[in-house]
């Protein structure tokens, strides 16, 4: 997450297919890789895919070609590595992240700010407009509109009352990313509170597991 030789091998993930942990692991920690990365190159993509399937079997080649099928894994491309750009520009790693007494979002993931968090942070304040390069360089489209509500329906706020936005997360969200929203909202000078509406609650197991051919046999 920090950006640091991503472009090779990591030795903690050989280690990890060597000792035969368990194969979600292995894959959640390739993903990571890879997306911090735009992708692998194709020696250290094929590497990580024989190592893979000699050790726990070539039944998981549609595994592979599912996270492949996402974008998960991928080969890299001639296309520039946009994570050092977004990785700075919002933040999203923190060197002296406080998980005692917290005062970054960073904390729930021990120096990790989760970017869905992030932007919605952005959002509140100074708004998407500062960061517009940047979300060019994210996945999906993004777009702004404001709802034109009949004058008799606004509604005139309080001298220190908190808006209220609403998060839908559409596919799922982790704990992690609750426990940041309502930090934020508790922060002295956020003026926010947080409604998360979502289809589902996940972590990183169950959504790699989602994407397993055969997930019930590698829950170790």
């Amino acid at each position: 997450m920090t950006g640091v030789d991503t472009d090779k091998v990591n030795t903690y993930i050989e280690d990890c297919i060597s000792q035969k942990d368990p194969l979600i692991k292995i894959l959640r920690l390739v993903s990571m890789q890879s997306v911090c990365n735009n992708g692998l190159k194709q020696k250290v993509l094929d590497y990580y895919k024989r190592e893979i399937l000699q050790t726990y079997g070539y039944e998981h080649i549609l595994t592979l070609n599912n996270l492949e099928k996402v974008g998960l894994l991928k080969p890299q491309t001639g296309s520039r590595n946009n994570y050092p750009t977004i990785r700075k520009t919002l933040k999203l790693w923190m060197e002296d992240a406080n998980e005692q007494n917290p005062n970054d979002i960073s904390y729930v993931y021990s120096g990790y700010a989760p970017l869905s968090i992030r932007l919605t942070q952005v959002l509140a304040r100074p708004g998407w407009r500062s960061i517009e390069e940047v979300l060019k360089m994210l996945p999906g489209s993004h777009f702004e509109e404001r709802q034109q509500l009949p004058s008799g329906l606004h509604k005139k706020r309080q001298q220190g009352e908190n808006r209220t936005t609403l998060v839908f997360f559409l596919g799922g969200v982790t704990y992690a990313e609750i426990a940041a929203l309502r930090f934020l909202s508790q922060m002295e000078d956020s003026g926010m509170e947080y409604i998360i509406a979502t289809t589902k609650l996940i972590n990183g197991t169950t959504w790699v597991k989602s994407l397993m051919d055969r997930p019930e046999s590698q829950i170790l």
